[in-house]
């Protein structure tokens, strides 16, 4: 399911909080797929799926493949995977900002083979998200594999609000996050996606954590903005990590692993690198965020 998938104990405390939350998403739930992508456009986004998912030829017996498929991690090298869409499962659609360029954000569910380390294949989930021009002709431009726990938050999360971070007048960063949980813990990465040369590519990535134990109970907040960047072309992102300790229950269980409650905050600056063409993080003190974190766990990311 593209919903998402956060059990009841851990979404009465996980606060997560990013970018322009309160305005309104420009999110459309597309229910109906013969549905025109824009009011008088010949385009559906029934044509958009036929990119992303090709129809078999005529006689032909092996399943057609995507076009060539990244991961958002960088964890495997790009390549094309043997999915299908996902019967059931609602198609998302998110106008984003390129450049002065609006193109059009689809994520998809799908269910497909991927070969293991042994050779092997099965059947797995994918969330497959789809970059698009619109006009004068529909045209793929990126396909990347967000992973089978990676959301972008769906209705009850970040994409119900708004999901876009202005970074000029014409250019945004939108935001996905990957989830893992155990039942008294809470893992996740955010991160900030643009637009640079027709494809997707990262702004920065963070990683909150939280716990839900008898005796130690804690959760991170997370807020987005920008700040001008004098000289460069695009501006500072900062993201604020505020980490909430509640204090022990005065019981007998926690005596020798007592716990005082207390907020504290940390924040991570990323700027854009004209001579790499990218964003870096150059300031704040989020190591000693991870640093505190590795007491319980190895953090996974913190670029």
């Amino acid at each position: 399911m593209l919903a998402l998938r956060l059990p009841a104990l851990l979404a009465a405390w996980l606060l997560l909080l990013a970018g322009q939350a309160l305005a309104a998403s420009p999110l459309l739930h597309i229910e109906e797929l013969k549905q025109q992508v824009s009011p008088g456009s010949p385009t559906t986004y029934a044509d958009l799926l036929k990119l992303i998912f090709p129809e078999p030829a005529p006689g032909q017996k092996e399943k057609p493949q995507t076009p060539p498929v990244r991961q958002i991690n960088g964890y495997f090298k790009e390549q094309p995977l043997t999915v299908k869409q996902a019967s059931g499962e609602e198609v998302l659609a998110l106008p984003i900002k390129a450049q002065g360029q609006t193109l059009l954000l689809l994520l998809v569910a799908a269910t497909g083979e991927k070969a293991e380390e042994e050779g092997d294949a099965r059947e797995q989930h994918f969330d497959l998200l789809a970059l698009f021009q619109t006009t004068p002709a529909p045209k793929l431009l990126d396909l990347v594999d967000i992973g089978q726990v990676i959301t972008m938050g769906m209705m009850d999360g970040f994409w119900t609000r708004n999901p876009l971070l202005d970074l000029t007048p014409t250019t945004q960063a939108c935001m996905i996050y990957q989830e893992h949980f155990h039942p008294s813990e809470s893992f996740l990465q955010i991160h900030l996606l643009w637009v640079r040369k027709q494809r997707l590519q990262k702004v920065l990535g963070v990683a909150p954590y939280g716990v839900k134990a008898l005796c130690k109970s804690f959760a991170t907040g997370t807020v987005f903005w920008t700040e001008p960047d004098k000289g460069r072309e695009f501006p500072k992102v900062v993201a604020k990590l505020t980490l909430k300790m509640e204090p022990s229950p005065k019981i007998e269980d926690c005596d020798k692993q007592r716990q005082r409650g207390f907020t504290r905050s940390y924040r991570g600056v990323w700027r854009w690198d004209p001579a790499k063409q990218k964003y870096g993080r150059t300031g704040g003190n989020l190591d000693k965020l991870y640093k505190f974190y590795d007491n319980d766990f190895k953090l996974y990311d913190n670029d």
